[in-house]
């Protein structure tokens, strides 16, 4: 019964962490928007972390049963300190990157003064103030795209924003949530 317990026990803990360490791989893509972590990465990374947690955990609570507690705890706080480093290189990833989208954005803001009848100028706007989260700033610049080069691509790309917009509670103009 004692083993059974331990392997219960082993198994259960390995899965847990497991899962937090694939969790903390895609936490990148989901959102702060840098993803190149694939699911088959993470699913790769997280079997590793399994078979290696789980056993080195059945020989310690088999061979030093008292510092089978102790040896969890170091774990989890390998595995926290793991979460704060990813978490910081997110974050100092996603700064770095909104801060060159709204340089890109203020420059394509001077061109459009210069030369406010190019669409292939707003068309880039519209993209890198969605990305900023700029949805009525996006949606403008769609719009203003598709009236001067009515192409499929321009129409196509407002339409998908009024629509994501309208989707998300706005009438059109509305910032979404």
């Amino acid at each position: 019964m004692a083993l059974f317990a331990v392997v219960l026990y082993c198994t259960l803990f390995a899965i847990g962490y497991a899962w937090a360490v694939a969790w903390i791989m895609e936490r990148r893509d989901k959102k702060y928007r840098q993803g190149n972590t694939s699911f088959t990465d993470a699913f790769m990374i997280g079997a590793i972390v399994l078979l290696v947690v789980y056993i080195s955990n059945i020989i310690v609570l088999l061979r030093w049963p008292s510092s089978a507690l102790m040896y969890d705890l170091v774990l989890l706080a390998g595995l926290g300190a793991f979460s704060g480093f990813r978490e910081l290189l997110y974050r100092g990833r996603d700064t770095q990157s909104r801060r060159k989208l709204k340089a890109e954005a203020r420059l394509l803001e001077r061109y459009l003064k210069k030369d406010p009848g190019n669409a292939a100028l707003f068309e880039r706007a519209s993209v890198i103030y969605e990305e900023l989260g700029e949805r009525e700033l996006a949606i403008e610049a769609a719009r203003a795209a598709a009236e001067l080069d009515p192409t499929v691509r321009n129409s196509w790309r407002f339409r998908e924003l009024l629509e994501e917009d309208g989707s998300a509670g706005g009438k059109g103009g509305g910032r979404a949530s």
